[in-house]
Order: structure tokens, then sequence, then C-alpha cells
């Protein structure tokens, strides 16, 4: 009170007033600056949010180029960029194993091996075999398109042998 003159307690409560009034006024200020698109700016605010590896299809993040390599390569990655929910739903037939041409035993009525011929049986499923491969290979090509298969990677386990004529 000495310090700024004040003389009584009656004039340190009015000036106490006038401040809390002033902060209020401060704070609606400020708020309408803000209301008003008028707010203060800072660096951090500019910065933009750099993620250098991202994969939209798994939504992982990598911070460095050997993570990306490790995570583009993994099968759990590769898996996803093959299959997609509707797969299951638009196949009538089994998974082509990569010998695209009818059995002629089950054409003759004597194969044996059922499910587990590596021929198709009949030309339904040659024919889905056929639709599958080409629209496997589109997954391929949008993946290396958009980086999120190595270039140079064609081991892609259960799915190599549809790929055989790519290289």
């Amino acid at each position: 009170m000495k310090e700024n003159g004040i003389q009584d307690m009656e004039q340190f409560y009015e000036l106490w007033l006038k401040s809390q009034k002033n902060e209020k006024s401060d704070d609606v200020a400020s708020q309408s600056n803000k209301e008003n698109g008028k707010q203060i700016h800072m660096p951090t605010d500019y910065a933009e949010v750099t993620v250098d590896f991202h994969c939209w299809m798994c939504g992982k993040n990598c911070n460095s180029e050997k993570q990306w390599q490790g995570h583009i390569s993994s099968e759990k990655h590769k898996e996803k960029v093959f299959h997609t929910e509707d797969d299951q739903y638009c196949w009538q037939h089994r998974f082509p194993t990569g010998c695209f041409s009818i059995c002629d035993r089950y054409m003759n009525g004597t194969c044996t091996e059922g499910s587990s011929c590596k021929f198709a049986h009949g030309n339904a499923e040659l024919h889905e075999w056929e639709e599958r491969r080409d629209a496997l290979k589109m997954k391929l090509n949008k993946a290396r398109k958009d980086h999120l298969i190595a270039p140079n990677d064609n081991d892609f386990g259960k799915y190599s042998f549809l790929f055989k004529d790519l290289n």
C-alpha cells in the first residue's frame, strides 16, 4: 500500500475492483478476437505434421526407412495388400493354385484329389481363377505405385505363383 500511495483499505479495494474489471475485459477481448478469427498465432501452429512413412492400409506410421522396409515386407502387411473384406463374398470357388488349366481327370470323372487338386475343376472355376489373378495383379500394381511394396520384392507367400509373368 505504501509503495502504491494507497491511503486506506477502501482505496485499496477500489483499485482491486478496477484490476478485476480490466482482467475480465481483457478475457472478453481475447475471446472476441478468437471468434472473429483474430488470434495470436504461434510458430507451432504452422508446423506440418510430418510422418515420412505412413501405411494407409494398416494405419501404421514408421519413423525410419529401416522400420518402413520391415513393415512393408512383413507377411501381415502383404496379406492386407491382397485381401479385402469383400473377397469372402465375391468368390465362389477355391483359391487358385497357379495351374491355370482344367483338370483332365476331373473332366473324365476320375480326379480323386478333390479340393487339393492343383488344376481347376471346370470352366467356371478356371474363369474365376483368371479373374482373381487379374484382380490380385491390380492390387499389386496399386501397392507398388503407392510404395506399399518394395519394387524389388517378389516374395508374396501363397500369392507368389500368381505373378510369375510380371518379373
